[in-house]
């Protein structure tokens, strides 16, 4: 029986001290300091392969396929972070909405994930049509959840 005491004892510490090291943010600003760092990578990214479908620059299939796989791995970051309690508050445009409509925004998040995934792959193709109209359905991705999720 003692035997067995300090057996489920010793996993008990195991299990918090794991769990600590497990914990991804120590604060709510950790969390928004990462979601933000996520999201203006996205951005820059995003804004490469929006000067190639605006026109500005001339359309580049290889770069447009790297910002594109670049988009596609980004997109799975932010929401963890998203979710740490109080990672609202502060230093962030995130609404409470995330957490009150935690559902809503898990759909949106991965409305975006499928949409970015579809990018990379359409962008394989270089058929510019399909890739242009993957882009709107991107950016529109962007805009439904800054519409719900974003304070204004």
């Amino acid at each position: 029986m003692k035997k067995l005491i300090k057996i489920t004892a010793l996993c008990a510490v195991g299990m918090m001290i794991a769990g600590g090291v497990w914990a991804q943010f120590a604060t709510p600003d950790d969390a928004i300091a990462y979601r933000k760092s996520a999201m203006i990578m996205i951005v820059q990214h995003f804004k490469r392969m929006g000067a190639m479908v605006q026109g500005k620059v001339d359309f580049d299939k290889q770069a447009f396929e790297a910002n594109a796989a670049a988009v596609k791995m980004l997109a799975t970051l932010p929401w963890e972070a998203a979710m740490m309690p109080g990672s609202d508050k502060g230093d962030t445009t995130m609404s409470a909405a995330v957490f009150s409509k935690a559902d809503d925004f898990k759909k949106t998040a991965n409305a975006f994930e499928a949409a970015t995934a579809k990018l990379e792959a359409v962008s394989q193709s270089g058929d510019v049509n399909a890739i242009n109209a993957q882009f709107g359905a991107v950016a529109q991705s962007c805009k439904a959840c800054h519409s719900q999720f974003r304070k204004h």
